[in-house]
This record gives structure tokens, sequence and C-alpha cells, in this order.
């Protein structure tokens, strides 16, 4: 325990030292410097005097904002060339990559900015007005202030007009990139069938064939080089590792769905979760074998050029599809039925097994469309009719799906969900299919071409999504509930069950929402599947439109962020409300009373923060609301005077606690306990077990009698009408001794005995005693009344008990 002091002051001192002594470590060249400054040199004037606070420069300086300037009249400029059709969507996605990186940047150097000009302002403020008779050094001190207060607002304005110009590019390029999408897929060029189409090829095939066999001749001189000399042994060596890695992917089956029935419970979880580990060893393994070969081949050689190093880079985005495919294909058509992530027949997992294969090879050939349609130099027709080609090549794949699922449902069970599905799946692919035919051979050929790939695209992301979908889903259903191993284990920790439960549900629908605008955003990204447009398009959801000063900011993650503060408020309350209960107030002198006004004052306040935290997340200021506080305040005059009253009431009863829990009192009629006290009325146990709920405006405007104010905590009394016939004295001893003697009594102070009244010849003794602590005093009244009924029925004393017993006078 003595170590902890020193280890906790130790990190503080290391920085007061470095802080000390830093000259000392600035090197020694700046030391002799300095040392030799005053035998060299003139002494200097005196210079101003050092800023107190770092100066912006370091971060937002000339060099910084004019490069920003410089930037965005670039991308303007570049948004004002006329690029050809295959150049149009990479160089909109660069210009739009550029106008973005400069937004975000203007915006974090404005959050840099803004608090040093509170700063500077604030030491304004402190320094006053300027004075006739004030020292010189307040003077140049105001004037270096003020200098820089100037500066950092014209700073500020520089970036803002930035940032509002680079926001004005970025929806430009949007607009002008969808247009150009759209201008593009409704293109129109001569019909295949038609004599045109061929003749136009046919005038540019020698130019075409010539850059064909241009880039055929740069792969086989690549190749060669790979092959030759000790590059060889790397190219070979790198082909049998991407071999392991492949063959890694194809034997990891067995191993981690051993793995999965040892850890997971019996049922759908199973293959479930060996499908989606096995997917992403196929998505690794895949895509690091190309790269492992790719790296390999165009190491050290001199053959690679810059077509060659593009084609490979479109060829790598599609590899890894491909793994992805496959796995999916291995275990949705499992050959072992239990490991078939959706129950189907065996002979429909038989016939679909070669899909997956085939849809692979076709994303391959993507890739190097990709690249033929960006950067291979062809001409525009030779382009379109590769297009089309893999358009009519791939459309025809779309019908075995629900070709099988007919065939299935013909020779199998008739009663299967097959039979149900295959007939919207055959409707769906047919046109499909029909509409990208027709698009090729009517010369439409780019919108087939979309179509098919957007479809493909979709296929995949779709079946990927679901999959992790299908996996959380499983994992909070039988995982993670309070009665499942892993919620046991939470459980047993210390976690309420009620809690892992509500976890285990609301934690996979928020997945799935997430999953969704995923899918949304590569279903509006276009058909190409990048990746940085996607991730900028689910970036845009959830962060919206950029919000200028005072402006309401409703995005997605301000949506989140309100919605979490609740929730995250409450459990911190609850926490806090605990240590003040359990820890703070058992060490205090502060009555119930006082503890349930502390906790409701600390309750009320941390909500107002909560509140007041959830409006700035989305924007609202003072400033913004002030239209909210003038209507307000109109119906506070009209409807809401009574809501304000009580609130306002609430308050004083927390604050000066005329009335407290535990009080018993008399109000409205009613006689009973307070049991709760709110901010906008307060609750009143009343006899019969029933709950008055009283506005806290009646504790302030009208009469309220608080009996628990006339006596001690606990203390109770009790009188009993006794003739005067009766011997007094010897009833007066018969209830002090009963009291005494009660097991529930206080023997500190001793119960007395009085006459308070007499009456119709009778005296009206009462008899007073303290309950024990932590005794309901109620009960140990009862206690005591039948006490001492039964000890004067034992000394032969008449008594009469009087109607008010039942609601005991205190």
């Amino acid at each position: 325990m003595t170590c902890q002091p020193f280890r906790v002051f130790l990190p503080v001192l290391c920085m007061v030292l470095a802080g000390l002594f830093h000259p000392i470590l600035s090197g020694p060249t700046a030391w002799a410097a300095q040392a030799e400054a005053p035998a060299t040199q003139p002494a200097a004037p005196a210079q101003a005097p050092a800023p107190l606070i770092a100066d912006i420069t370091l971060f937002a300086s000339d060099s910084t904002l004019n490069a920003m300037g410089d930037e965005i009249r670039a991308i303007y400029e570049g948004s004002r060339k006329d690029y050809s059709t295959t150049q149009n969507t990479n160089a909109l996605n660069m210009l739009l990559r550029r106008a973005t990186a400069v937004s975000t940047k203007a915006d974090a150097l404005l959050t840099q900015i803004k608090p040093y000009e509170s700063v500077y302002q604030s030491f304004v403020d402190i320094l006053g007005k300027p004075e006739a008779a004030e020292p010189a050094s307040i003077t140049q001190q105001r004037k270096m202030l003020t200098a820089r207060q100037q500066d950092i607002s014209g700073r500020m304005t520089r970036l803002r007009l930035y940032q509002l110009e680079a926001q004005q590019l970025v929806q430009e390029l949007r607009q002008h990139g969808t247009a150009i999408q759209q201008a593009t897929m409704t293109q129109r060029f001569p019909t295949p069938l038609g004599v045109n189409f061929w003749s136009q090829l046919s005038s540019t095939a020698r130019q075409d064939r010539d850059r064909a066999a241009s880039l055929v001749s740069e792969i086989g001189v690549v190749l060669k080089n790979a092959f030759t000399g000790q590059h060889a042994l790397l190219t070979l060596g790198a082909m049998v590792l991407s071999g392991l890695l492949l063959a890694f992917h194809f034997f990891c089956h067995t191993p981690v769905r051993m793995l999965v029935s040892r850890f997971l419970p019996t049922g759908r979880i199973r293959p479930i979760t060996a499908a989606v580990l096995c997917s992403l060893i196929g998505v690794v393994a895949w895509g690091g074998a190309f790269q492992i070969i790719w790296n390999a081949i165009s190491f050290n050689n001199d053959a690679v050029a810059e077509d060659l190093s593009a084609l490979a880079d479109m060829v790598a985005a599609q590899v890894p599809l491909c793994g992805f495919v496959l796995e999916l294909g291995m275990s949705i058509l499992s050959r072992k039925p239990e490991w078939r992530v959706f129950p189907m027949p065996d002979t429909l997992a038989r016939n679909l097994r070669l899909f997956p294969f085939w849809f692979a090879s076709a994303l391959i050939v993507r890739g190097i469309l990709r690249y033929v349609d960006t950067q291979s130099g062809l001409s525009l027709l030779p382009i379109q009719l590769l297009d089309g080609l893999y358009t009519l090549a791939v459309s025809p794949l779309l019908f075995a799906i629900p070709r099988q699922l007919r065939l299935s449902a013909q020779q199998d069970d008739p009663a299967t969900n097959s039979a149900e599905i295959a007939p919207l799946l055959r409707t769906l692919v047919t046109t499909i299919a029909i509409v990208c035919w027709g698009a090729v051979l009517t010369g439409y050929i780019p919108l087939g071409y979309t179509i098919i790939s957007w479809v493909s695209v979709m296929a995949i992301t779709m079946t990927g999504l679901l999959l992790v979908a299908l996996l959380a889903t499983a994992l909070g259903s039988s995982v993670f509930p309070s009665s499942a191993p892993v919620g046991a284990h939470l459980v047993r920790l210390g976690l309420p069950a009620r809690l892992v439960d509500q976890a285990s549900v609301v934690i996979p629908g928020l997945l799935s929402v997430f999953l969704l605008i995923v899918a949304f955003s590569v279903a509006t990204a276009g058909a190409e599947f990048d990746p940085s447009q996607v991730g900028r398009r689910i970036l845009s959801i959830f962060k919206g439109q950029s919000a200028t000063e005072g402006s309401f900011n409703l995005s997605l993650d301000a949506v989140l962020l309100c919605a979490g503060l609740p929730i995250l408020g409450h459990y911190a309350i609850r926490i806090v409300r605990n240590w003040f209960r359990l820890h703070f107030f058992p060490t205090t002198r502060l009555d119930i009373g006082a503890q349930a006004s502390i906790l409701n004052i600390l309750t009320y306040s941390a909500w107002i923060i909560i509140g007041l935290c959830m409006a700035s997340a989305l924007g609202v200021t003072v400033k913004s609301m002030t239209w909210v506080v003038s209507a307000l305040s109109v119906g506070i005059g009209f409807g809401l005077q009574s809501i304000v009253q009580n609130f306002v009431s609430g308050i004083i009863l927390m604050a000066e606690r005329p009335v407290s829990i535990g009080d018993v009192v008399d109000i409205a009629g009613a006689h009973g306990e307070v049991a709760r006290i709110s901010v906008r009325s307060t609750n009143i146990k009343l006899a019969d077990g029933s709950t008055m709920i009283v506005p806290n405006s009646q504790f302030i405007t009208s009469a309220v009698r608080n009996a628990t104010r006339a006596e001690k905590p606990g203390v109770f009394t009790i009188p009993l009408q006794v003739p005067f016939t009766s011997d007094l004295h010897k009833a007066m001893n018969v209830i002090t001794s009963t009291l005494a003697a009660c097991e529930n009594v206080e023997a500190q102070p001793v119960p007395t005995a009085s006459i308070t009244s007499v009456t119709d010849g009778s005296a009206i003794l009462t008899g007073t005693a303290r309950a024990r602590v932590g005794m309901d005093t109620a009960a140990v009244r009862s206690q005591a009344l039948f006490a001492l009924w039964q000890a004067f029925q034992d000394n032969q004393i008449p008594v009469t008990v009087t109607s008010t017993l039942a609601a005991p006078q205190k």
C-alpha cells in the first residue's frame, strides 16, 4: 500500500522534470547557441511578451489555409474538364474524395480554433477598457491580444468559406455523377443484330487488336521474368504458399464444425456459425493467395507497368468475393443436411452445387471487364461488345435457382417451402433476364450490364448480411439469455437477469438495423461495389449533412446518442442513488425526509443535464430555443399555470422540507403518511391502504397539519377513557407498567401516563411510549393497546376505548 502513492505521482513527477530540463534535452547545439549569443550579438531590444496560450498558427498556418484554397480551386477546375465516357466515373470519384477530405479538414480545424476565440476574449475582458495612466506593458498586452483575436476571427472566416465551398462541390459532384451514370445507362449504341455495329467495330479492329496484343505481350514478359532465374524460386514458393492457403480453406470445414459442436448448443446456431467462420476463412484465404502470387510476380519485375498493376488491383477486388461465394455454396449446399444453413432437399442441394463455381468465375471476368471499361484503351464498341457478351452469358445463371426449386418441388415433397418460393423467384429472375437480353440486343448495352452487375453485387451483399443477422439472432436466442450458458455466467457476475434477457433481444435488433443501413448503402453506391464509396455513404447516413452554427442537426448518430443518453443516464443515476443510500447516508444524521429530498434533487438535476446534452447533440442552443421559450411563456400564461405552480411548489417542498417522507399529515380532509414527494405531486398513504395524490401547490397555499412535527419519531400515545368511580392511580400505574413490559417499547425514556381531559364523568388517561428503532410505530401501538386491554381486564378496571383509536392521534 505504501507504493501506491509513488506509482500515482511518478508520471506527474517525470512530466515536471521534463518541463524543467527541456532546454537541456533540446540538444547541445541549441544550448551552445544560447550560451554564445550574448558574446557574439548585441543586446536585443525588449521583445513583445510571450503569448499566454498556444499559437493557432501551429495547426492552422497560412500555408495550410492557402493549400486548402488551392485544392478547392483544383477540384473545381477538374470538375469542368471533359472526360471520355470510360473516365467519367473514376475522375468524379477521385474529385469527390478530394472535396470530402477538404470539407472534413476544414471542419476539424474550426473545431480546434473555436475555443481559442473565447479564451482570448476572456483575456481582453480581464484587462478591461484602456485607461490613460495604465502601464505600457498592459497596453502592449492588450494590443497583442486584440491582434491575435482578429487573426483568429480571420482564419475562422476563411475556414468557414472553404468548408462551404467544399460542401457545395461535394453536392455538385454527386449530382453530376448521378447525371452521368443515368446518361451512360440510357446511352444507346448500334444493335449487335445490325450491320452498322459490326462495320463500326471492324473500322477500329486493327487498332484494338494491336492494343490487346500489346497487353498480352506485356503479360507474357512479366510472366517470363517471374519464372526466370532466382525469381522463379520466389514465384514457385508463392504459388506453393497460395496453394496451402486454398487447401486450408477447402479442408477447414471439419475442424471448424468440431469446434462449433463443442462450444455451442444444438440447433441452427451451429450451421450458421460454421458458415460465417468458414466464409471469413474463405475471404482471407482467396484474397491472401492472390496477393501473395501477384506480389511475388511483381517483385523487382521491371516489366510490370501501370496498366497491368491496375488490372491486378481490379481483379484483386473480386477474388475475395469469389472465395465468399464458393464458401457460401459449400455451406448452404453442404453434403451433410445437418450443416446446411437453410433446410433443403438433397436433390436440390446436389443440382445447385455447381452454381457457386459459375458465379465465382463470372466475378473474375467482371474484374477484368472493369479494367477493360476504364483503362484498357480500347475503342468504345469493343468494350460494349465484351460487356454485352458478359450480360448475355451471366443472365441465364439467374434461371438456375428457381428452375431447380421447381424441379425439387415436383420430385420431392410438394408441401415444402420451395414450392411457394419458386414461382416468385422464377418470375423475378425471368423478368431481369429478359430485360438484360432485350437491352443488349436493342443497343442499350450499358443498361443491361449495369443491371446484371448490380444484381450480382446485391445478391452477394444480401446473402452475407443475412448470415450475420441470422448469427446475431441465433446467439441472442440460444447463448446470451439468462437461462443460456453465457447469460447465466453474466448473471452470476452480478448483472440482473432481466437486463441480460433484454440485451439479448435489443442488441441483435440494433445489429439488424445497422445491416439494413449497410445494404441500403451498397444498393445506392452503384454496381461497382467500391468499399470507399460504400463507407462514405454509411458515414453520410450516420453524420447527415454538416450543420452550420446554430442550426438543427438531425443525423443518425445524433438520434442514437439521444436514444442512448437516457438509458446510460438511468443506470448512472441509479448507481449514484444506491451509493448515497447504502454508503453515505448511514454515516450522517440526516432523517429519512432529508435523504429523500437530497436524492430527488440529485435525480432531477441529473435528468436536466441529460436533457441539455441531448439538445446539444441535436444542435439546439439557447438562441434557437427563443421561439420555444416565447411560445412556452404564452402557454404558461393561459393553460400551464397549475403545472408550473405545482412544479415550483415541489422544489420548495424538497428544499425547505416543511413536509418530509414519513410525516403524518392532515390535508384536504385526509389523514395519512407521506409516502413520496415528486416535483408535481405528493403521495399520501391513507389508513385503508389507498393512496391519495395531492398537488404540491396545496401544501404551499393551504393549511397543513403535520402531526409528526409535534412529537419525536417513534413516539406514540394511547388515550383510554376511565370512569371517575375507578381507581385512577391504579389505572395510571397499570398503564406505565404495561407499556414498560411491552417487548417492542424502548425502556428509555420511561413510559408515562397522565390525565389529559375530563368529560361526562370520565377521565381520559393517555399513555405515552416510544417504539424501538426500526419498528413500525403503528404495529407497536397496536400491540401495546392489546396489552393494556388485557391488563385492565386482569385488574378489573372498567375502561371505554374511544372511537379515535382507529385513527390514532399523535
